[in-house]
């Protein structure tokens, strides 16, 4: 079976949505994450969910640069008000371009009872057009391992986990055993992110892959015990800054497309291997 790893547009900030796929398919990649993470970064706007010019516009660099859309990370707070029609209009232009799986936050932990509500919503649309919502381990609504008690709740089939490794490290200030918490959920996960971090002085940055703190290898050998097929994807946020007390910004200088790529094709080497092995 076909091990599937994307590469979300993302580590492109700066770039526009062409010269990311041109790169990527340049690199040899196949599959793509596209990005339309409100508050951070947006190859894609909202405005753009209801464009049917959009929308074929990038069919067709898809198609022209050989490249498959798995999933889409349209993360938003699903507890705001107008979420749900909001959250919609992004599952519908997913389907579109043929996306099995949306990633997304899940909101404020204050918010539970609004999210429970609105995930019905959203739930009875992406049984419909046939979707898988992963819900992002984000330190909000769905953190980490304890999480699992949510998607019980909720108790669908197409309400998932997106598991981001680099986040619960982040968000339990390196307190948690990862592997132990991921083992612990990975019945729910249907996604993963993969990215990692190094700490200087106090602040995270990201880096290459098996560059930084996070030790995939024991990792993926929890996926080949667990037998399944899970898509992944590498998600390098380059300009994104981190700092100990939780603050974040974007540096104002964008990275060489030379370096990017470089970074790229070394985690996308990195992560293969891992999965080959697996």
């Amino acid at each position: 079976m076909e091990k599937i790893i994307s590469v979300g547009t993302l580590v492109y900030d700066g770039y526009d949505l062409k010269t990311a796929l041109e790169n990527l398919s340049q690199l040899g990649i196949r599959y793509v994450e596209l990005d339309s993470i409100k508050g951070l970064f947006e190859h894609i706007r909202p405005k753009d969910f209801e464009d049917k010019k959009v929308r074929d516009k990038i069919k067709r660099l898809l198609q022209e640069f050989h490249l498959s859309c798995v999933s889409f990370s349209a993360h938003m707070d699903l507890t705001t008000v107008g979420a749900i029609s909001e959250f919609e209009r992004r599952m519908l232009f997913a389907r579109e371009l043929g996306v099995k799986i949306i990633n997304t936050i899940a909101g404020p932990s204050e918010k539970l009872n609004i999210f429970y509500k609105n995930i019905n919503s959203i739930d009875k649309m992406a049984k419909s057009l046939g979707l898988i919502i992963a819900l992002e381990t984000h330190g909000d609504i769905i953190s980490q391992s304890d999480s699992k008690k949510v998607l019980e709740k909720i108790g669908s089939s197409n309400i998932k986990i997106n598991y981001d490794f680099v986040n619960v490290v982040q968000l339990s200030k390196k307190r948690i055993n990862l592997r132990e918490d991921f083992a612990s959920i990975l019945d729910w996960v249907a996604h993963l992110h993969l990215k990692d971090i190094v700490l200087t002085e106090d602040t995270w940055h990201f880096t290459e892959i098996g560059k930084g703190e996070i030790h995939y290898p024991e990792i993926f050998q929890l996926l080949r015990d667990c037998q399944r097929n899970i898509p992944v994807s590498i998600e390098l946020p380059l300009r994104l800054r981190v700092s100990t007390k939780g603050c974040t910004w974007k540096t104002e200088s964008v990275p060489k497309i030379e370096i990017i790529n470089y970074i790229v094709k070394r985690s996308f080497q990195y992560v293969k291997k891992l999965l080959q092995k697996s």
